[in-house]
Order: C-alpha cells, then structure tokens, then sequence
C-alpha cells in the first residue's frame, strides 16, 4: 500500500513525461527543418532557406519555452481550479485488482484494464487510455522492492 497527496511538482512531471514523446517528434522535425534550411542557404535559396532556418529553431526555442515557463503556470492553474487533486490518496494491490481511494473517489480495477505505464525519475503514471492517466509519485513507494513489485504488476498493461 501507498498514499500520500500528490502536488503541483507531481502533475508538471507527469504532464512532462506524458508530452515527452510527441515533443521529442516534433523538436526532431523543426530541427530537420532547419538543417535542410541550412542546405537551401547553401544553395542559393536564401528566401526559403531563411524561412526554414528561423522557423525551424524559433518553433524549436518556443517547444522549450512552452515546457519550461508555460505548462508550470497551467498547472498551477489547473492545480488551484481542481479540489481533487489536492486529496490524500491511498493506493492498494494484489495480483490482479489495484484499488484507489480518497475523499473524492473509490475505484478498483484490473491491472490489464490499463492501456499502458510511464516512468520517469520522479513518477509512474498508468494510462486509461492515450491521454487520461493516474499519477504515482515514486516518492511514496517504501523502497524498491515495492516499487519492482509495483512494476511488475503494472507491465501487465503494457502488454
């Protein structure tokens, strides 16, 4: 068992890891656009290869800024709006059930009912589906062969 309240650091490292892919993609085409940029300067195609070059590293810049100055106010914002997320949550397991409760909600589901697991340093988050998920700060496991257990148990959803 685990409980704890989860915080506004908590969310922006979930939100982080749960964007960490699709940013990473698109980080990867704006520089792309930029190099071939580079290429068209290269060859005489000043307008265009301008284009691509400031495009390509001012979205890149604005993908860092939005993650780094952006998304902690929004979830402040959001942190504040929300009653629930300032609940003291309890999480429980055994093979097959992991079962959460709190003032504001009680469920109990099947860990294959979870479409896949994240991690990162600081969180495991285990999705519903593609956008909705639950956050487990690392932090309130009991050491590590709780949270291996944990793991285990949770890459039941990952197939």
């Amino acid at each position: 068992m685990i409980s704890g309240t989860l915080t506004q650091e908590h969310h922006l490292h979930a939100l982080r890891l749960h964007r960490r892919k699709t940013v990473k993609v698109l980080v990867g085409v704006l520089l792309a656009c930029a190099v071939i940029g580079v290429v068209a300067l290269a060859t005489d195609h000043h307008f265009s290869g301008l284009i691509l070059v400031c495009g390509g590293v001012g979205g890149a810049i604005s993908a860092f800024a939005q993650s780094r100055l952006t998304l902690p106010r929004q979830v402040a914002k959001i942190h504040r709006q929300q009653a629930s997320l300032h609940a003291h949550y309890t999480y429980s397991w055994d093979e097959e059930w992991l079962s959460v409760a709190s003032e504001h909600v009680q469920a109990k589901r099947r860990w294959s009912d979870y479409a896949k697991v994240g991690e990162n340093e600081e969180v495991l988050l285990l999705y519903h589906s593609d956008v909705m998920f639950e956050v487990l700060p690392k932090a309130w496991f009991n050491g590590q062969a709780q949270m291996d257990e944990f793991r285990r148990l949770a890459s039941r959803a990952a197939g």
